[in-house]
């Protein structure tokens, strides 16, 4: 996924590699389905209703029992939510009847010509037509009367209770209605933005520091001193002699010596730099990183998008060579300045991305070797430097001539001492101002290169700044659910009538995936695995499909039949590393296993606040519940189990009805 290259959302898993999860995000803190520390009872209800719209329908039960029970928020919206979360993803025999009590606290609460009673009024209509063969123009003509909000809530929540010929009418809808919303508000575009990190801030190594101890300071002072003594001496006598041919050559030493000086801080920093770029780009191999830490996981970011960013038409092998060093000592770089914040590799992958493109474009069109050109010492500063050196020594000899004329032994002497400490202090001071230099020099660099990453940073920012919340991405994985329920149904060959119970299992498709979630939210996956069950009067259907979530696509359709009495056993199984694992065993055949959710990772153990809450949502809105519940009562009783089942859901369905009818004044 690159904000520097035309290129798509990328990942590349090749040779049978088992990745299991590649890349996971944690966004947060969004307030989607978490009320405020003092919430209102608005407040509550609203991350209740986002909770059951999520799937999270435990979590929408604790919040909307609080906001109409507890706190009194009390109207034909709340009541028609909270009946609807007190159904969801469950029978009525996994309904407790304290729950069902709880609808009896709002007695009387909602009117007739409340806008929420035709609603709640359909609920009721489904539940009691159970299982009546006619009613399906009475129930279409009630759901016409509904909005397309209202509408579709009762048919993601009341899925369960659609399973007669009078919802036929019903099923057509759902689906249609999943066919026009699977692809809604630009999924194909914007779906891979959900599993994306938010990326951190953009960083760049600080220049290194001018380093130039006390004794170089003290080298400096006392060479200079001792130059300065016998220098003022030979000038001064030399103005004895001729005051203006002293003047003039006086002059002349101190033009020379700063031009000199000036000129030589220049070359002298510019080849240096040029031979420290060098050697750090040439000068060693690449190192490979072991174990999996964050160093570890930046060289893989580097190795992949290096392989991704080959230049169109370039030799890989040649651009991999030539390139090495450059992208080594970025490597470095990328591990230096994020290490020690313990930041999450993969938020740093924007930056990793925007090095890699860059170093290509620079590749491609020659420029990366550039700031040999740029550091290369122009002859015409060489001439400067020296013809300058050659005015200032010329002017010295005059001084040093003229000062002799007066005092011959004294002068000569001055002049020995002086010549020895003058190389010595220009010597040091160029060293000195040329450290400074490039300081300067390295803090214009770090600035321009800080600019262009924070550039690459918003243009990544404004990439992701469309990013789906969580609702659509319940929302799309439920038409998804929807679409496989047509297609079995089709596939099979069966009516509505004909599916006497059903149950999905979503869990994450291997080997590679990438996952995220906002805070308080399930995981979401880029790849599923779903499992759909149909018990029909002849046995059970399994068809068993691979969604690429992020294409609306799917592939490896697996379709398995079995007898009521092949059952042995139905478990969930939490392995030693903390995954949670469906086991389905037959009396033939192997068991059929599936991951539901994934053990804990760096990024869970590391940014997590609640990863067993994580967990736990992630299987409610797998649909584990509800599957667990029917396939156990099927290994336990077989096909009785359904004739059972709507024997014993004969009380709670009573009770439900009296209570939803007491709603209305």
């Amino acid at each position: 996924m690159n904000d520097d290259s035309p290129s798509g959302p990328t990942n590349v898993a090749k040779d049978s590699a088992n990745v299991a999860v590649q890349a996971e995000a944690i966004h947060g803190p969004v307030n989607v389905y978490q009320a405020a520390a003092s919430p209102s009872p608005e407040e509550t209800f609203e991350a209740g209703l986002n909770s059951l719209r999520a799937g999270m329908a435990p979590e929408a039960r604790e919040h909307l029992r609080k906001a109409v029970i507890v706190d009194n928020y009390v109207n034909g919206h709340s009541c028609f939510y909270l009946l609807l979360a007190l159904l969801s993803g469950r029978t009525l025999q996994q309904v407790p009847p304290n729950e069902i009590d709880q609808l009896r606290c709002v007695r009387g609460a909602v009117k007739d010509d409340d806008e929420w009673a035709d609603a709640i009024k359909l609920i009721d209509h489904l539940l009691t037509s159970r299982p009546a063969e006619s009613g399906a123009a009475d129930l279409e003509q009630e759901l016409r009367k509904l909005t397309a909000e209202q509408r579709n809530d009762v048919l993601q929540h009341m899925e369960m209770f659609l399973d007669s010929s009078a919802e036929d009418a019903l099923w057509a809808r759902a689906f249609d209605a999943a066919d026009n919303d699977r692809l809604a508000n630009d999924r194909l575009r914007r779906a891979w933005k959900f599993f994306q990190p938010e990326p951190v801030g953009a960083r760049v190594r600080p220049a290194d520091p001018v380093l130039i101890g006390f004794g170089a300071w003290a080298a400096a002072t006392v060479t200079t001193a001792l130059a300065l003594a016998p220098a003022g001496f030979i000038g001064a006598t030399a103005w004895q002699y001729n005051g203006t041919v002293a003047l003039f050559a006086l002059l002349a030493l101190m033009a020379g010596c700063y031009a000199s000086v000036r000129s030589g801080v220049e070359w002298r920093w510019k080849k240096e730099h040029r031979q420290a770029k060098d050697r750090e780009y040439q000068g060693r191999p690449a190192t490979t990183t072991r174990g999996d830490g964050f160093a570890k996981k930046i060289d893989q970011q580097f190795n992949h998008y290096a392989a991704l960013y080959t230049p169109p038409g370039a030799d890989r092998a040649r651009w991999l060579s030539e390139t090495a060093g450059v992208r080594r000592v970025m490597r470095d770089e990328v591990v230096t300045i994020y290490r020690e914040s313990t930041v999450n590799a993969k938020r740093v992958a924007w930056l990793t991305r925007y090095l890699v493109a860059d170093v290509a474009r620079r590749w491609q069109t020659g420029k990366l070797w550039d700031y040999r050109k740029e550091l290369r010492v122009p002859l015409l500063l060489k001439a400067r430097c020296v013809l300058a050196s050659i005015a200032a020594i010329t002017a010295g000899a005059v001084l040093i001539w003229s000062s002799a004329q007066v005092r011959l032994l004294p002068v000569s002497l001055a002049a020995i001492a002086a010549l020895p400490s003058i190389w010595a202090a220009a010597r040091l001071w160029l060293r000195i101002a040329a450290a400074y230099r490039r300081h300067s020099a390295d803090q214009a660099e770090k600035k321009l290169l800080l600019a262009g990453r924070q550039a690459a940073l918003e243009r990544w920012q404004r990439k992701l700044a469309d990013r789906p919340d969580d609702l659509e991405m319940a929302r799309w994985l439920e038409c998804d659910r929807k679409a496989l329920m047509e297609q079995a149904m089709t596939l099979y060959r069966l009516k509505r009538q004909d599916v006497l119970a059903h149950a999905f299992i979503e869990a994450p498709a291997t080997p590679s995936y990438d996952r995220a979630r906002i805070e308080n939210g399930p995981w979401r996956y880029s790849k599923y695995k779903i499992l759909l069950f149909l018990l029909t009067k002849d046995g059970v259907r399994q068809l068993t499909q691979h969604l690429d979530f992020q294409k609306a696509t799917t592939r490896s359709r697996a379709r398995t039949n079995y007898r009521y009495d092949a059952f042995t056993s139905v478990q969930v199984a939490e392995t030693d590393n903390g995954e949670n694992v469906f086991e389905l065993t037959l009396t033939n055949g192997d068991p059929i296993k599936v991951k539901v959710t994934d053990p804990p990772t760096e990024v869970t153990e590391k940014e997590d606040k609640d990863p067993q809450g994580a967990s736990q949502r992630t299987l409610n809105t797998a649909g584990l519940g509800h599957a667990l519940h029917v396939l156990e009562g099927v290994a336990a009783e077989g096909k009785e189990w359904i004739a059972f089942e709507r024997q014993r859901e004969k009380v709670p369905l009573a009770e439900v009805s009296r209570a939803v009818n007491a709603i209305f004044a």
